[in-house]
């Protein structure tokens, strides 16, 4: 009888313990699947290049990445993307691909949302746009509402970007590298001998392993952070074509690389210890 008594407590401790685990295991379900896709922030980068003419001194640039649409990126996400990037106040907006996923069919609804809502980004100078993998499953969709929102879309190719008859910028988008579309040579075929600086925009970041000293700056996405980030481990998700760019910045022979760990997700519908963000660069010639 005194040994049931004396059991008793014990019994009770384990069933809370169990509770108390399982009620810890459903919350870190609900943030990784549910919540955390709801806040997004905003990573901020200031970038000093002594050869930069003055003139470009305080160039704001937003960057956003893989949305994917439909999956754990919903019409509030998307609305809430658009109002932060305005916050920015930025003279260029750049898209690094994914709007699209691969396992979501669009409505006409849905692309007239999308349509009108990107439309609403605002840009002092201009908005760009490259094709992700993913986007490429449906072209003429992603063409038809990055168009009308506004956006150039650069494939293999480049435009030049003025500011008070300085030397110029030059954006330049390249082809997606899963799609064996991409053309390095096509995608400078431009005079720089007057550039005074080059960015490029490619959805994945093994471009770098193919570049020279083309460009002074690479912007790009599709790595997604790696979706699970693992404290003192780091990202354990790691998707074709990333290898082992996983990190946010990068920076080898002069030429700096920004990665967007992005808005959506693919593949696995979760994120942990990785908040869906967009970035901001500020461009300076001192330091």
């Amino acid at each position: 009888m005194e040994n049931t008594i004396e059991n008793q407590p014990k019994k009770t401790w384990f069933k809370k313990i169990i509770i108390i685990t399982l009620c810890l295991l459903l919350l870190l379900f609900c943030y990784t699947r549910f919540w955390i896709h709801k806040w997004i922030t905003i990573k901020e980068y200031p970038i000093i290049e002594e050869t930069l003419p003055s003139n470009w001194n305080g160039l704001k640039i937003v960057h956003f990445s893989d949305i994917h649409f439909g999956k754990t990126t919903n019409e509030t996400e998307v609305e809430k993307v658009v109002k932060e990037i305005n916050l920015t106040n930025s003279d260029i907006v750049i898209f690094s691909g994914d709007l699209l996923d691969n396992g979501i069919n669009l409505s006409d609804k849905n692309i007239d949302f999308l349509k009108n809502t990107l439309s609403k980004i605002t840009a002092k100078q201009k908005k760009y746009a490259i094709f992700g993998d993913n986007d490429y499953s449906n072209k003429e969709t992603y063409q038809t509402i990055m168009e009308s929102a506004g956006f150039r879309i650069l494939e293999n190719e480049n435009e030049l970007i003025f500011q008070d008859g300085s030397s110029p910028i030059l954006i330049a988008g390249i082809s997606s590298l899963q799609k064996e579309e991409l053309n390095i040579t096509n995608t400078f075929k431009t005079d720089v001998s007057n550039v005074a600086y080059k960015i490029l925009i490619s959805h994945e970041p093994i471009i770098r392993n193919k570049l020279n000293n083309e460009v002074n700056l690479i912007l790009c996405g599709h790595t997604l952070g790696g979706l699970i980030r693992i404290p003192k481990i780091g990202p354990i998700i790691k998707k074709d074509y990333s290898e082992n760019f996983l990190n946010d910045t990068y920076e080898q022979n002069q030429i700096k690389m920004y990665i967007s760990s992005g808005i959506g997700t693919e593949n696995i519908n979760f994120r942990f210890n990785n908040m869906p963000s967009i970035n901001l660069y500020r461009f300076y010639n001192y330091s």
